[in-house]
């Protein structure tokens, strides 16, 4: 299975990245001829974004919102503001859950572009809003 993980910030805001399991996630099979394919639900998209990352590319940490981040070619290294990091292969996934600044640092240490989609998720509504 491919490598997914979720980024997010601890109560006085570092980010810090942990391992998402996939599998452990609801997944809805579909019906007639689509029995066996399943989906899950990861949020509701905002804008969908195609990043170049030429080599050497890293850019220093910056704002994170909500998303879900998938590596298409290449390799994309996630850094969180706690230090860790997270190197992505083609198909690796992050879910991102911060909103703050200094959320995360992202970039491409091979030597060739490497590419990453990003489908930006709205926040989630405060408490009581409906």
């Amino acid at each position: 299975m491919i490598a997914a993980y979720r980024l997010f910030a601890d109560d006085s805001g570092v980010t810090h990245l942990e391992p998402l399991e996939l599998a452990d996630r609801p997944w809805e099979n579909g019906p007639g001829e689509f029995k066996g394919v399943g989906g899950s639900v990861l949020g509701d998209a905002s804008r969908v974004m195609l990043m170049r990352f030429e080599t050497g590319a890293r850019p220093g940490l910056h704002r994170a919102v909500p998303s879900f981040a998938v590596c298409l070619e290449g390799e994309i290294v996630v850094s969180a503001s706690d230090g860790a990091d997270v190197a992505l292969a083609p198909g690796d996934a992050v879910r991102v859950e911060t909103t703050g600044r200094g959320g995360w640092q992202l970039g491409n240490r091979l030597e060739q572009p490497s590419l990453l989609a990003v489908v930006q998720m709205p926040p989630a509504p405060p408490a009581g809003d409906a």
